[in-house]
């Protein structure tokens, strides 16, 4: 029941919309078209629903198209009051902007002009009401940058990590949250800044003071890229794109359709212009551009073939998620240790575009039928490779200006076992824990983190597994290399020799094993470096696992889905391998046993 009435909401729609260049060269992202109309009008009509009475707009870039799109400055009877930014903001600016048309006791539900959600604005406003917060954000659980970092009381401890605090578990920011008309109080007129280092500044000053409620439930949607925004386009009225791409604005909707295009060719089109201007070929045509599927990754793929018979790989990556935006930087350092990594031609990180090396199409997965004698020189060079990654001085990092993700410690273990509890044991398996048995897997699980954490520090790839392994002209050359961290470096040997997707023998992991084991300059005991294998092993695992049901039942990914029985067998083997394991090893077993009876599991062929 809402116990609180909000008036006002606030879109900001003001942003330059970069990251879908050039669909919004001449066109403000929010008024890109979704479903024949723009984005802007789904995120009004979502707070139409708790009664919104007007609304207020924010512009900047192409301020004359919201005019034209909102020619009586109205949607749907409700009004709109456009505010005017000649110079940009940002998020907390773009607030200040709008105080003197308040009350002086009114809150403001704040909603992002490029979102698209029907999760429960209800939820929200009574959070709020109930918390009494000067702030209150909507949060989720899952989704592309988890950034907002909960301590174990749910109250907000960090945000983008500018505190240094992590939490015990990171959601989603919405850009969905109510302001109290107090809170503008502390905003600077004129002064350029985003709302969350202001958020940031609350906790540090009170811890407790912005609000927060998780909100599951309903759909949401970030138009914050090309990919996410062709998930979405159902428009028929997209012009198609010349030299210099554009969208023209909605209600300068051509009656003449016939050149409309699908989203495919437009982003064909973008990437031809982009590639073209990086090579400034003469004489050499592009003759296709193909897409390219790998894993589960949200990044976008294309092979660009030209006329001389060379190619070259296209990504363009979602910069939601951080870890995209490391990739070309931690490219140039893998080089530079002599670690084989794909060449980057250009990096634009603006439009989020990586233009780099094909390797073609042979990775280390597409080899796992050969005889052992070949697959073994391929695993042993590929050992030696990531051996030269494992013995970099971590100490030696703050000379190279390098930016790496959160390294591996207690939360990040602690989010592993969690995302496979949540996602495969009861998401896949529907096995629901006693309250005797959750705590028995905890305890174990928490120990087997501390015993990780005491193996030493290295430089880990952390997805180091068998299709992330290009073989070129008989080389190893490593992919997907964007969340590189520091941990321990058994998380990677367990990576490849546990690997769900590809079949090795016992006695030929343990050759393997015994291979990087003598690359190694440490004293460690045999028997010692078996057990805190295994036990990296069996904690890789656990995530893969995660990794496979959520992606399986969440994108509908059945080729995922395939993998979990052979996961769940390489890790009932890696547990029962490590004594101190008996309560994992028993899970696996159990869930190992319902598989066969659930709907869409077959052993897949890398069992």
């Amino acid at each position: 029941m809402i116990s609180m009435q909000i008036r006002t909401a606030f879109l900001p729609g003001a942003g330059l919309g970069t990251r879908l260049r050039p669909l919004t060269e001449t066109c403000p992202k929010p008024l890109l078209p979704v479903h024949g109309r723009p984005i802007i009008t789904h995120a009004m009509d979502h707070l139409l629903t708790v009664g919104v009475e007007r609304f207020i707009v924010n512009t900047h870039h192409c301020a004359d198209a919201y005019r034209q799109a909102f020619p009586d400055s109205k949607w749907r009877g409700t009004p709109i009051i456009f505010r005017h930014e000649p110079v940009l903001l940002d998020t907390a600016g773009g607030l200040k902007n709008i105080e003197d048309l308040l009350h002086d006791d009114e809150r403001i539900l704040v909603y992002n002009a490029d979102v698209i959600s029907n999760l429960p604005l209800t939820s929200l406003l009574e959070a709020h009401a109930r918390q009494g917060r000067e702030v209150t954000l909507a949060l989720r659980s899952d989704g592309p940058s988890l950034n907002v970092d909960l301590d174990e009381q749910g109250e907000i401890c960090d945000m983008r990590h500018l505190l240094k605090r992590p939490g015990a578990r990171c959601c989603l920011f919405t850009g969905i949250y109510v302001v109290e008309k107090r809170f503008l109080g502390r905003l600077t007129a004129e002064k350029i800044e985003s709302v969350v280092p202001v958020f940031v500044r609350m906790i540090q000053e009170k811890h407790g003071s912005v609000g927060c409620v998780l909100i599951d439930r309903g759909e949401w949607h970030d138009i914050g890229s090309i990919e996410e925004y062709r998930r979405m386009m159902n428009a028929p009225y997209l012009p198609a794109l010349g030299h210099h791409a554009r969208v023209t604005p909605p209600t300068q909707r051509p009656e003449d359709n016939e050149q409309a295009q699908q989203f495919d060719n437009i982003a064909d089109t973008a990437v031809n212009q982009y590639v073209c201007h990086v090579l400034n070929r003469t004489g050499t045509a592009i003759t296709e551009i193909a897409p390219l599927a790998k894993g589960g990754s949200d990044r976008n793929f294309r092979r660009v073939r030209f006329s001389d018979g060379s190619s070259l790989i296209f990504m363009h990556y979602n910069p939601g998620r951080e870890e995209n935006r490391h990739y070309a930087s931690i490219a140039g350092f893998l080089r530079e240790i002599d670690v084989a990594v794909p060449g980057i031609l250009d990096h634009d990180p603006e439009r989020c575009f990586i233009l780099m090396e094909d390797l073609g199409d042979a990775d280390l997965w597409s080899f796992r039928q050969s005889s052992w004698e070949r697959r073994r020189d391929y695993y042993r060079k590929v050992l030696k490779m990531i051996h030269l990654l494992h013995i970099f001085p971590v100490e030696d990092l703050g000379r190279k200006s390098l930016t790496l993700m959160q390294g591996f410690g207690p939360e990040l273990y602690r989010w592993e076992r969690d995302y496979f509890r949540k996602n495969l044991v009861e998401g896949v398996c529907g096995i629901e824990l006693c309250a005797e048995d959750a705590a028995a897997l905890e305890v174990e699980l928490e120990a087997l983190a501390e015993r990780l954490q005491q193996t030493g520090t290295s430089l880990v790839q952390r997805d180091f597994q068998s299709q992330n392994i290009m073989i070129d002209r008989g080389e190893p050359v490593l992919i997907d290399f964007q969340g590189m961290r520091v941990g321990s470096y058994f998380y990677d040997l367990g990576s490849l020799l546990y690997d769900p997707y590809v079949p090795i023998e016992e006695q030929e992991r343990l050759g393997l094993l015994r291979y990087y084991y003598d690359l190694q300059e440490r004293s460690d005991a045999w028997d010692a470096f078996q057990e805190a294998f295994h036990a990296a092993s069996a904690q890789r695992l656990m995530q893969a696992l995660g990794a496979f049901g959520f992606l399986g039942r969440r994108h509908n990914r059945k080729d995922f889905l395939a993998h979990i029985p052979s996961g769940l067998q390489r890790l009932a083997e890696a547990a029962s391998r490590c004594p101190r394991l008996t309560t994992l090893r028993r899970l696996s077993a159990r869930c190992l046993k319902v598989i066969p009876d659930l709907p869409d599991f077959s052993i897949s062929s890398s069992s």
